[in-house]
C-alpha cells in the first residue's frame, strides 16, 4: 500500500520463494496484495505450467503473469530452448469458464 501511495503504476510481485521450482505462483500472496491495491499486479515466480496463469489471474486476481523458466528448457547437450504459447492457446486459456 506505501508503494501505491507513493505513486507506483503497478506492482511486479516475485515469490522468490517459489522463483525457478515450477511448482505454480504462491496465489495467497498475489491475492492478498491484489486485494489491497487498486493499480495492477503482476505475479512473477514459480509458473509450471499454462493452467497457472490462469488460476493466479481468476483465483489470485492478478492484472498480469511473468514467467521464465517455464519458457526455458535445458537440452541434453546444455542447449537452451525457447517455447512460448501460442496466440490461440491464451485466447482460449482466458476464455475459458473462470474457476
Amino acid at each position: 500500500k506505501i508503494i501505491e501511495d507513493s505513486g507506483a503504476g503497478e506492482l511486479i510481485v516475485n515469490s522468490i520463494d517459489r522463483d525457478g521450482t515450477m511448482s505454480g505462483y504462491d496465489i495467497k500472496l498475489i491475492k492478498d496484495i491484489s486485494q489491497n491495491v487498486s493499480i495492477p499486479v503482476v505475479a512473477l515466480g514459480g509458473a509450471g505450467s499454462l493452467s497457472d496463469f490462469r488460476k493466479v489471474i481468476f483465483q489470485g486476481y492478478a492484472s498480469a503473469v511473468a514467467a521464465g523458466s517455464l519458457f526455458v528448457y535445458h537440452g541434453p547437450r546444455n542447449a537452451v530452448l525457447i517455447n512460448y504459447p501460442s496466440k490461440e492457446e491464451l485466447i482460449k486459456l482466458f476464455n475459458e469458464n473462470p474457476l
